[in-house]
């Protein structure tokens, strides 16, 4: 494993990750630019080179791409849990969108690309923690899309090159997930939290997540870009699995209330339990996770209001 040098990066998609992730390249020196359908926010202002248009411009694409050695592809417009999906409209955004960003890539050339996967992509296992060589049998549109975009990726290595690394994310959180999004169960809880209304939990709160703390993916997404010797394929996450019941359960302790919750039937997409090895993160780029979930809760609560009665919760 051999750290590379600082280099020149380009982020596509400023999202929830994809804002940690420019913090992150910024904070190690990194010249930065990037290409999402938002203006720059004024956090970012004077710092990066922003191009505010569609991924699907090639133009803006290419001058989104042009001088730099690595690209992270952060662009999905879908998330694990959506059940009714425009199948030709999705997949003309994740993947056909993908396949014009690898020709843009190797117009650039780029010499690596980091995609931002999905545990999606596993679907149902029986043998858990899951390891990057478990079979994968994605049961939703969105990892089925994300496994798609990994193996065209890999395709692009062998017919050009390019070094590719994906990483497939559990379940991130953290402080600016958005509130009324589609995906990310602690951001739904705090968000209903504020509202004053009951906390959907399916299927008694039985479901089991791996929760990674939105700093510790973005460590982990830029560190997969500098390292030399990689493996193409790698898990992100914690290694530990939380019951929906048992995240409620810690929240209540931390800002010392109950939280309503009420029962919700549960969806045909919804993996009953999900927690990823971690063993070859830490073994390939001696990457471990910093921010436990009382302290990501901990962080994430306080940011967004809430007074913490009980700082040695467990």
């Amino acid at each position: 494993m051999i750290l590379a040098t600082k280099r020149r990066c380009t982020v596509l998609g400023a999202g929830f990750i994809g804002k940690a992730v420019i913090r992150n390249l910024l904070l190690k020196g990194n010249d930065v630019s990037v290409l999402d359908r938002h203006i720059c926010p004024d956090e970012f202002a004077g710092k990066v080179t922003w191009i505010t248009a569609d991924y699907h411009d090639q133009h803006s694409l290419r001058a989104a791409l042009l001088g730099a050695s690595v690209a992270y592809h952060l662009v999905s417009s879908t998330v694990p849990g959506d059940q009714h999906v425009d199948v030709a409209k999705e997949l003309n955004e994740n993947v056909v969108g993908s396949l014009h960003f690898v020709d843009a890539c190797v117009a650039a050339g780029i010499k690596r690309i980091v995609f931002a996967s999905s545990a999606s992509v596993y679907g149902i296992q029986d043998c858990l923690p899951i390891n990057e060589s478990a079979p994968t049998n994605p049961i939703s549109a969105h990892g089925i899309h994300k496994l798609t975009v990994e193996k065209y990726l890999l395709l692009a290595h062998r017919l050009h090159g390019i070094e590719v690394r994906v990483l497939r994310i559990a379940n991130p959180y953290g402080p600016d997930q958005n509130l009324l999004g589609r995906q990310g169960f602690i951001a739904i809880v705090i968000g209903n939290l504020l509202r004053g209304t009951p906390v959907p939990l399916r299927d008694n709160g039985s479901s089991v997540r791996d929760y990674i703390y939105i700093d510790d993916v973005a460590e982990a997404l830029v560190l997969s870009g500098s390292l030399d010797g990689l493996p193409s394929v790698i898990n992100i996450a914690s290694g530990k699995g939380y019951s929906l019941q048992e995240v409620v359960n810690l929240m209540e302790r931390l800002i010392g209330h109950q939280i309503v919750t009420v029962p919700t039937e549960s969806r045909i997409m919804d993996i009953p339990s999900s927690i990823l090895d971690v063993e070859l993160a830490r073994t390939a780029m001696s990457f471990v996770p910093a921010t436990g979930l009382r302290v990501g809760l901990i962080k994430t609560l306080r940011h967004h209001g809430f007074h913490i009665s009980d700082e040695d919760v467990i």
